[in-house]
Formats: C-alpha cells, structure tokens, sequence
C-alpha cells in the first residue's frame, strides 16, 4: 500500500529561531505594557480588539495564547486527516491507522481510487473497536470516515495506567494459577485480556503526544507536563508485562503434563508479581526508598530465575514441553526487568516532581 496523510486544520507554526526581545515600559503608575511581534500578530490574525489569554506558568514564563476563551476552551478546529490508499496492503494501512491516531487526529477519512475491497473494509471496522474513541460516522463505496468521539482530556492519564495495572496484574496472577492448575481455559482468558491493556497505553500514547503539542491539554488531565513522560514509561512497561502474561498463557497450553518443577516455577511468578506491586506503589506514592528496594530485590531475583534456566536444561522430559517451560521463564525473566524498569521510572520520576 502507499498511502499519502493530507494534514489539516491549525497545525502550521512559527518558524524556529525566531526569537525576540522586548523592553517593559510602564504606563501609569501599575500597569506594565509589551509590544507583540508584529509578524506573529499576522500570522495568528488577531485584529484590533481581540481578546488574547495570559497564563502564567510555575516555571515562570507566560504563556500568551490566542486560540483559547476566557474559559480555558480552544477556537480552533479538531484536527483532521485524510488516508489515500492504493492497494490492498492491510499491515501497512493499520500501521497508519495507529500512527494519525497516536498523533491525536480525531476525524480521519480513508479514500479508495476505486472501491474499497472488503478485507480492507472489514479490517477497518476492526481498528476502530481496537481503539477508544473512533467510530465510523460515514461510509461510501470508496471511503470511509472515522471520528474520535472521546475527549481525551476525558480520561484521566493516571487513572488509566492504574486501571492498566489492575488488567495486567490480574493477567499475570492467573495465567500463574492457569500454570498451578494445567486449566487452559484460563490461560485462553488472560489472553483474551491483552487487548483490553493495548487500548489503554495506546490512548495514553495519544494523550502524552497531545501534551507535547498543548501544554493546556496537560492541565485538563490534572498531569504536570514534566510528569507525562513518567506515566507514558510506565504503560510501556505495563504494556510489555500485559504482553509476557499472554506469552505465558499461550505456552501453557502447549502442556500437558505436570512437571516436578512447577512449584519452583509457582514461587519464582509470586516474587516477580511481588516486585511488580512493589515498584508500582513506588512511582504512585513516590517513595524514593522502595523504588531502591525493588532494584536489589530483582537482582537476587534474577539469580534465581537464571538457575531456574539451569534446571530445565537437565530436566528429564518431552521437548514440546521443555521448550515451553523455557519461554515461560523467558517471559518471567523479562517481566521482572520490566518491573525493574518501572523503579528505575520511579526514582527519576521523585527527582523530576519533588
């Protein structure tokens, strides 16, 4: 597929270097006064009488912002995108789906030189549930139109790494018991769960890239813009947790049979999930201390995960289900780094907010 993205709506900006200086000059004896760059005057098209917003920031610049009401609501128009596709390469169209999405566009039309083919069609209904927010608002032989119905801003950013880690948890603890239990269909439950995670840090993704481009949007969520990469680490690293769970799941139904080691395996996934829930609570409650606890913990952990690597390969057993015990301590061994990742995120995060 080669597809062109046509961008509209009030993207355009000032070009950088720019910059300039301006002397304050009082009138009266209490109102200081500024001249405005005449060329940004222009540029921007405020006239005569126009209102401009001020807003003073804790770092103590002043943002001056001609595209806001009084009450805080953008003049502008919602960004808008158009998606011309001229063949039927599916993985390249989805690609580009999640790539206008992520960047925050929230009315994208999708254009067809002839008609749209049915797999194409059919894979676009199913990108639109894969998301939160667009819905199809309009469809023709050649194109289909897709509007994001959310306000990002909507959706707290903190509440929806928490309500992540509350859907990975739960995966992670039963594809455990799924494992203690050989119950496949549990395992095919916590798969199933994943997508539910994908949504999330995939919105969370939009947020932080709308944040980068409106620094009010930060302020909307109740997120300082310092904090928003943070929160977007650890979603990624939650995000990669969701991924390991199903990778777990997926290769416990490929046994059968108890092994003499799952108890090993059982009391190895507790300490990974305990460091887990350990390094969570540090980045929400930023305690400096426990993030630190967490690192020495994993690393002992990770000792005992590496002779768990030594134990299979001398494990008198099938190959089908030694392969399978040897992806599952890879998914482990990974999840644990990621929980190191999101105290390392933590300490970073303390210094950043304190």
């Amino acid at each position: 597929m080669s597809a062109k993205v046509l961008q509209t709506g009030s993207k355009e900006s000032i070009p950088s270097g720019t910059m300039e200086t301006r002397k304050v000059q009082i009138t009266g004896r209490s109102t200081y006064v500024i001249s405005l760059p005449k060329t940004w005057v222009k540029k921007v098209k405020i006239k005569n009488g126009d209102s401009i917003v001020l807003i003073p920031r804790s770092d103590g610049t002043l943002l001056i912002n001609p595209k806001l009401s009084e009450k805080g609501n953008r003049i502008s128009e919602h960004l808008s995108t158009t998606i011309e596709i001229d063949s039927e390469d599916q993985e390249r169209f989805i690609r580009e789906f999640i790539g206008v999405y992520l960047a925050g566009y929230n009315l994208i039309e999708m254009n067809f030189k002839t008609h749209i083919p049915k797999p194409i069609r059919q894979e676009i209904r199913k990108l639109s549930h894969s998301v939160i927010g667009p819905e199809i608002i309009d469809e023709t032989q050649t194109s289909v139109t897709v509007k994001d119905l959310l306000d990002s801003s909507d959706f707290s950013m903190v509440k929806g790494v928490k309500r992540m880690y509350i859907i990975t948890r739960g995966m992670f603890q039963d594809a455990i018991t799924a494992f203690q239990q050989l119950d496949h269909e549990l395992a095919d439950d916590v798969i199933s769960r994943d997508n539910d995670v994908d949504k999330l840090y995939w919105l969370i993704s939009k947020q932080f890239n709308l944040i980068l481009k409106d620094v009010f949007f930060a302020d909307k969520m109740g997120v300082k813009p310092q904090e928003a990469l943070g929160y977007l680490l650890v979603a990624r690293s939650i995000e990669r947790i969701a991924d390991h769970a199903s990778k777990l799941s997926h290769n416990l139904r490929k046994i059968s049979h108890e092994s003499s080691m799952f108890s090993t395996f059982t009391e190895i996934s507790k300490e990974v999930l305990d460091i887990l829930d350990s390094a969570i609570n540090a980045f929400y409650r930023n305690e400096f201390e426990v993030a630190h606890g967490v690192l020495n913990k994993s690393k002992t952990l990770g000792y005992k995960i590496e002779q768990l690597n030594h134990d299979i390969a001398s494990l008198e057993t099938d190959g089908s289900t030694m392969i399978s015990l040897a992806y599952i301590v890879d998914s482990l061994d990974r999840t644990h780094h990621y929980a190191e990742d999101i105290a390392e995120t933590a300490i970073n995060h303390y210094f950043i907010t304190g």
